[in-house]
């Protein structure tokens, strides 16, 4: 486990671009030298798209907790993610979208995503998306 400061907090898109070196993944790395937590729930996302890719998650994620602070999902987080659910209903925002802001929220970072539907939040939490959605 990690134990500089921590600058941010990934998500689990986030963090899946970086590790299938998608668009975006550069921009993770950097979050991530520069000082990254992620939420237990997130990891738990990230290691079911694995497990349905048949890919091994506990190999894949060890080397990821010697990088980035895993943070439990706590009681504050849960209902810190409750209370956001009706300010990113009409976004779509999952469990997962909100316990990654409420921790971001909780540590006072911003929270670093793929998600575009972010970008237009108004919680109170900085977004830092990690690839420019195309022009339409």
């Amino acid at each position: 486990m990690r134990s500089a400061a921590v600058r941010s907090v990934i998500d689990a898109s986030a963090l899946l671009a970086l590790l299938f070196d998608e668009p975006g993944a550069e921009t993770v790395a950097d979050a991530i030298a520069d000082g990254a937590a992620i939420s237990a729930v997130n990891v738990s996302e990230v290691a079911t798209v694995l497990v349905r890719r048949n890919l091994d998650a506990e190999a894949i994620l060890s080397p990821v907790s010697a990088q980035v602070l895993i943070e439990s999902f706590a009681v504050v987080d849960a209902l810190a993610a409750a209370a956001l659910y009706t300010h990113t209903a009409r976004s779509g925002l999952s469990l997962g979208d909100r316990a990654c802001l409420a921790l971001a929220k909780r540590l006072k970072t911003p929270a670093v995503t793929a998600e575009q539907a972010w970008s237009q939040l108004d919680v109170g939490i900085a977004v830092i998306l990690i690839r420019v959605a195309a022009k339409r």
